[in-house]
């Protein structure tokens, strides 16, 4: 068990280690890095580790996370490094930037990189135009086009909208014959507003909160003894219970009123609201189109009594009715849902369709599909979901490991194979029959990388990391950056791994595909994977490209084993 320890902290410091001086015996002060003390004259302290100030050729270095860099050659973005080339000078959050790009903060914390442009400005983290837009000075972050406002985190357009304290109403900002009472719209020929929030008659006369005169002379002043009363048409009406649609009171629990002055129908019946009017639902559809100035209601009859929506084109005078079961609406267009693939419309007779993945014209240039992907079939030959050249195998009775490629039929990702392969690479007998069996070995350059740190968003993961040797070339790096990005869930853990890819360009983030793999770093495995690479390079005559499915994939003729002191 611990104890507390009495120090002063005028001569003394108190470290993870205990007590210590606050000077050395030259007078230079100390100061706590971890399990000891340094000169913070002269030495910096990176995490747990303690490195010199100054280089030896005397350039200022400074610390990145745990990590050691010179001030004049690089820059460190939350603890990511990156070499100060192409002008970049200093940092957005985690992102790089140079003189031609600006830094937009929200005060906090978070920030985004913007070019600079003429006429901007920043509004929290984004960067808008000052002659189109503007910033929203209630929501923080929040840019609007000058002819849009927000009204209770609701957008709309202010020559077709009007809001009151939070509710919207169909009226436009610059019509004077409206204005806004508290949260209620009112018509100032008709009615005023009374202690801003009560409306009663225009020719009647506010006595006092909760009063009014009405118009005749000879009348008593009405007394609105509810907060929740409140004056519509002639009468008053429980804003708790009723509402006002237009000049009529309407029981909520059992109407709805279809806008401001708009129709009253029935709840729970086949009458339904198309902007202010109504329409029976059994017999017509509301068809809503969006433009400029907000919002254009049309109600056409339904072209068949199954139909229950409305497909609107550019012109809404030319909708139609359709069923949303049976058929969608595309570009102002319907589609039979059983004509699509996946998500593109296709012609049975000329497209093909493989598990949801598409081929424009498939079917007239003679190709089938194999699983989820196409191929042709007068030079290939499809066997349990692999395909094979049928200069190799003319049969799926002749044995033969001169494959085209493996298809599974649990696309579009699986974590058996291709970049995501390394979800399950989690022993060494994984690897090891994973190294044996793979197809895509052969790459320009196979990356020792370490320092590991991951992000989860959606399905992708991002990964900052630094390439410490080249396993080909056997070019080592001390503080080369990399950045990529993969169509992966499952979360990379900190050890070192292998990336095998044809990617040179490492000053910006890789997105990676199945072109490229990750492999846990081990010796063995690396021991394999250059002795591969001499194999590639002998071999590369009996490489060829074939494109399937509109995926490029390797044509393998000759793998070697894992022998001897390369097993895994």
């Amino acid at each position: 068990m611990s104890s507390m320890k009495e120090y002063d902290p005028e001569r003394q410091l108190c470290c993870d280690f205990g007590v210590a001086s606050i000077f050395n015996e030259r007078g230079q002060e100390l100061d706590c890095c971890s399990e000891r003390t340094f000169n913070v004259e002269t030495e910096i302290c990176c995490k747990k580790d303690v490195f010199k100030k100054f280089a030896e050729d005397g350039k200022e270095q400074s610390c990145c996370g745990a990590i050691h860099y010179l001030k004049s050659e690089e820059v460190c973005c939350n603890n990511i490094l990156y070499e100060k080339i192409n002008g970049i000078n200093s940092c957005c959050g985690s992102t790089p930037i140079d003189q031609k790009t600006t830094c937009c903060s929200d005060g906090n914390g978070n920030k985004k990189s913007h070019s600079i442009g003429t006429h901007k400005k920043c509004c929290g983290v984004e960067y808008y135009n000052k002659t189109t837009h503007y910033c929203n000075s209630k929501k923080k972050g929040i840019v609007l086009p000058k002819f849009k406002s927000l009204c209770n985190n609701t957008e709309y357009y202010i020559l077709k909208g009007r809001c009151c304290s939070g509710t919207l109403y169909n009226v436009s900002d610059s019509d004077e014959h409206y204005k806004c009472c508290g949260t209620k719209l009112y018509n100032t020929v008709e009615e005023q507003c009374c202690d801003g929030s009560l409306t009663i008659p225009h020719d009647a006369e506010c006595f006092e909160k909760g009063h009014f005169y009405p118009s005749s002379q000879n009348e008593l002043p009405i007394n609105i003894t509810s907060s929740t009363e409140a004056f519509c048409g002639n009468g008053l009406y429980d804003s708790q219970y009723q509402g006002c649609c237009g000049h009529v009171i309407y029981n909520k629990s059992s109407h709805h009123c279809c806008q401001p002055e708009g129709d009253i129908i029935v709840k729970s019946t086949e009458y339904k609201c198309c902007g202010k009017a109504s329409y029976d639902s059994h017999q017509d559809v509301c068809c809503t189109k969006h433009n400029f100035y907000g919002e254009t209601f049309k109600i056409i009859t339904k072209s068949d009594e199954y139909h229950d929506t409305c497909c609107v084109p550019s012109d809404i005078e030319k909708s139609q009715s359709y069923s949303s079961i049976t058929h969608r609406c595309q570009l102002g267009g319907i589609i039979n849902k059983t004509d699509m693939c996946g998500n593109n419309p296709y012609n049975k007779t000329s497209d093909l369709c493989c598990g949801g993945v598409f081929d424009k014209m498939g079917l007239d240039e003679g190709r089938d599909c194999c699983g989820i992907k196409s191929y042709t079939k007068t030079t290939k030959i499809c066997c349990d979901n692999t395909i094979y050249l049928k200069t190799n195998k003319q049969s799926c009775h002749q044995n033969s490991t001169e494959f085209v490629d493996v298809v599974h039929p649990t696309l579009p990702r699986h974590n058996n194979y291709g970049i995501c392969s390394y979800c399950n690479l989690h022993s060494i007998q994984n690897v090891k029959e994973f190294l044996e069996s793979a197809t895509n070995l052969c790459k320009q350059f196979v990356l020792k990388i370490a320092k590991l740190n991951t992000s989860n968003a959606g399905n992708t993961t991002k990964v900052d990391g630094f390439i410490r040797k080249d396993l080909l070339s056997q070019e080592r790096f001390k503080t080369r950056k990399i950045q990529f990005e993969v169509p992966c869930t499952c979360q990379l853990n900190t050890r070192p791994i292998i990336l095998l890819t044809d990617l040179k360009d490492y000053s910006k983030l890789l997105r990676l595909g199945d072109g490229n793999l990750i492999i846990p770093w081990s010796k063995r495995a690396s021991n394999y994977l250059q002795k591969r690479a001499t194999q590639c390079a002998k071999d590369r005559n009996k490489f060829a490209l074939e494109t399937v499915a509109g995926f490029k994939i390797s044509i393998e003729y000759t793998k070697p084993e894992l022998k001897g002191n390369d097993k895994l």
